[in-house]
């Protein structure tokens, strides 16, 4: 009993703590570098929200843990906010309120700024030590029904050749040639049974969007990747660098069509066809249950075996990694923002989008196991959504404040003390509302 709650903890607790703990950090860590800068008393220095538990009095700063640990806060001098504390308006200049608005908007945006720093110095130093993946081929492994590359007329076994007159030979530059076209007319060229036709597409406009609707995506060999410890294909004795090339004597042709039949005989023996260097081998696998959703949202049964997808890296030198860094934040950032759009329009069910503590732990415990590095990027992709988040224009939120700072610059006078109460107490009735329902939700979800 108590050894299962210890491994819940290891797995679970433990994972999520460091997760939340080092993006809440970078963040307050932010405002309270720019308020340093621009000459801002800082009284607190908070982990987590009100009321405080310990901490430790340095200099003129409070630095504590408080009780709500789903979040934390810089206490500023002449500031009203999370501590909702308005004793300490003097008018004095290292008050908040005392410096000009392009400082004040400087520290409060400073926080989202770090995190976006965060999340481009953790992906840039993952391509840098890790390489860039790279799938060398512009053959077509799948195409989506009813989607854009379907009404083309586009098959799995296409290849690619060029788009408006570029040649191309690595999937990577195919999808770069449709983000570089997005908005004017693509000429494709694909080559099928030797044969060559000419395909044109016209986007209906310059939209990410349009790129999700290509639906197609390349056609993957069935090399296995990493093997997870204590997997069915692990103890079969399966290899990274293998190549399925049969399964129960049927030819395996690329890596969708080995996962569905995986996936279809869940705790059913299946005799696999392994290529190992020079030498074929085979051995018998019996994929292990696991319980997933389908496309519907319906509850369904599938087998795994524990393998991920072999990927080729190409090395990269630190600039680059960097600006490969910058380009996977923005471009991760891109599709959170559209999706909180579809949320907001309807367009996407809220209770199936939005994922709270719960599941943030679970997905911090997923990817602790599956490794440093995995947790590396988890931590990335999370500070970015945690910068999307906090410059919301919802009180006691960045945002909040960034928002009421532009209306007193607009309106040349501050906003009364008692109206800022006001707004920083209903932002934290909405914020610990929408805290509550995210967790119902989430272990909702996960009952289920």
């Amino acid at each position: 009993m108590f050894g299962d709650a210890f491994m819940f903890l290891w797995d679970h607790i433990l994972p999520i703590v460091i997760v939340l703990g080092v993006l809440i950090f970078v963040h307050e860590l932010g405002h309270f570098l720019a308020a340093k800068l621009f000459g801002v008393r800082v009284e607190r220095f908070s982990l987590g929200f009100p009321p405080r538990l310990f901490g430790v009095k340095i200099g003129e700063t409070d630095y504590c843990v408080s009780a709500i640990p789903l979040g934390g806060y810089v206490k500023l001098s002449g500031m009203i906010d999370e501590s909702l504390d308005s004793k300490t308006l003097t008018g004095a200049p290292h008050e908040f309120m005392s410096k000009p608005l392009y400082q004040k908007v400087i520290i409060i945006s400073a926080g989202v700024i770090m995190n976006f720093v965060l999340a481009v110095g953790i992906l840039g130093y993952m391509f840098w030590s890790e390489g860039e993946p790279v799938t060398p081929t512009t053959t077509i492994g799948y195409v989506e029904e009813g989607s854009i590359a379907d009404s083309l007329g586009l098959q799995k076994f296409d290849r690619v050749v060029e788009i408006n007159g570029v040649p191309l030979h690595t999937w990577q530059e195919v999808t770069q040639a449709f983000l570089n076209n997005l908005g004017q007319e693509t000429t494709i060229i694909v080559e099928r049974n030797g044969q060559r036709s000419t395909l044109r597409l016209s986007w209906d406009r310059m939209s990410m969007q349009d790129l999700e609707r290509l639906g197609v995506a390349p056609l993957y060999e069935a090399r296995v990747g990493d093997v997870l410890p204590d997997s069915p294909a692990h103890r079969a004795g399966l290899q990274r660098g293998d190549k399925i090339i049969a399964i129960n004597d049927s030819a395996i042709t690329d890596w969708m069509a080995m996962t569905r039949v995986v996936y279809a005989h869940p705790e059913k023996p299946l005799k696999f066809t392994v290529l190992r260097g020079a030498d074929t081998l085979q051995m018998v696998i019996a994929p292990r249950s696991v319980q997933t959703r389908d496309a519907e949202g319906k509850a369904i049964t599938i087998g795994q075996i524990g393998i991920t997808r072999y990927t080729e890296y190409r090395q990269l030198s630190l600039f680059p990694a960097m600006v490969r860094g910058f380009q996977e934040a923005v471009l991760f950032g891109e599709l959170n923002i559209r999706g909180f759009a579809r949320m907001i329009t309807g367009h996407e069910s809220v209770r199936e989008t939005l994922a709270g503590p719960v599941a943030i732990a679970q997905m911090a415990g997923e990817a602790a196991q599956q490794g440093w590095s995995r947790l590396m990027k988890f931590i990335a992709y999370l500070s970015v959504v945690l910068a999307i988040v906090n410059i919301l224009p919802i009180p006691a939120l960045d945002g909040g404040h960034l928002l009421i700072i532009l209306i007193e610059g607009v309106r040349r006078k501050p906003i009364s003390v008692r109206a800022k109460l006001i707004v920083q107490q209903i932002g934290m009735v909405f914020l610990l509302m929408l805290i509550f329902f995210v967790i119902f939700n989430d272990i909702a979800r996960l009952s289920n």
